[in-house]
């Protein structure tokens, strides 16, 4: 009824929140009230925050007609990186819109915990996520520069998070939400206009400045801390298998399933499943250059 795509996704959200360590929450976060936050809400926060992402973040904006519906060849390297970002602030902003509660999403006497939450899981990120690099100072991945660029440039024009140490230890620590969601609208308006434009010079300094290079000391620190939790730097899972039981006439009537256990078997499976498509798309992108 709604698509094997979308619930999968659920399910690897919910297993990926509930199979984290405790120690992980609590070593990064501020308070223990934030901790609590976290264990509460974040997975729904988050859950939303990427829905919408994807539905209302990647499907809006538009572009200046000289553009001819593409901005990626204007914008060039740094598109990817701006267009995740610009879908994550949307994600950030309306969730604490009225519409979230009269949708029935959540309701309004949660709303304030929920969007704290993920203010404040989206703030530690961006310094959770440097014990995936551990070598070099630059970030390459388009997602992980979108969420260094958001936080970093909150950090720099609003009073929505500040930058704190304890015990030899670093924190960013979201103190304002309501100085977050105003901040994210800004930098919204100013994402948007960037692609609408396809203005390749102010994509480049907004990522130079905020979203590309960090501090080699700072992500030592984060490795030190995260190493001593033994927490993995990625988590991978394995899909349930969907076969389809069909009737006399052709029809499925039912679906089997079945969960594997072995990734790497799993991944050749889908490999192959997908390698004539994939030729396809090559054959298709090579004719067109």
């Amino acid at each position: 009824q709604y698509g094997s795509k979308s619930v999968s996704l659920s399910n690897i959200t919910e297993a990926y929140d509930k199979s984290s360590s405790p120690g992980f929450r609590t070593e990064f976060s501020w308070t223990p009230e934030e901790v609590e936050r976290t264990a509460k809400w974040g997975g729904l926060a988050g859950e939303l925050t990427t829905n919408m992402h994807e539905v209302i973040g990647h499907a809006s904006g538009r572009l200046a007609e000289r553009l001819s519906g593409k901005a990626d060849k204007a914008i060039g390297e740094y598109y990817s990186a701006l267009e995740e970002g610009r879908a994550d602030l949307v994600g950030l902003y309306f969730l604490a819109d009225s519409k979230m509660v009269e949708l029935k999403l959540m309701s309004a006497a949660d709303q304030a915990a929920i969007v704290q939450a993920e203010y404040e899981g989206y703030t530690r990120n961006a310094i959770v996520q440097l014990r995936r690099v551990r070598q070099g100072t630059q970030l390459e991945e388009d997602h992980m520069r979108n969420r260094q660029m958001i936080v970093h440039w909150l950090l720099a024009n609003t009073k929505a998070i500040e930058k704190r140490t304890r015990d030899g230890k670093t924190f960013y620590v979201m103190v304002d939400a309501k100085a977050f969601r105003e901040g994210v609208g800004r930098l919204l308006a100013e994402v948007q206009r960037i692609k609408s434009e396809g203005d390749r010079a102010d994509a480049k300094k907004l990522f130079d400045t905020y979203g590309i290079h960090f501090d080699a000391a700072l992500r030592d620190e984060v490795i030190r801390r995260v190493d001593g939790l033994q927490l993995p730097s990625y988590t991978g899972f394995v899909q349930p298998k969907l076969e389809a039981v069909t009737g006399a006439d052709g029809g499925v009537t039912d679906v089997k399933i079945s969960y594997p256990q072995d990734l790497t078997a799993q991944m050749l499976e889908y490999a192959a499943m997908t390698r004539d498509a994939r030729r396809a798309f090559m054959t298709a992108e090579r004719a067109t250059r």
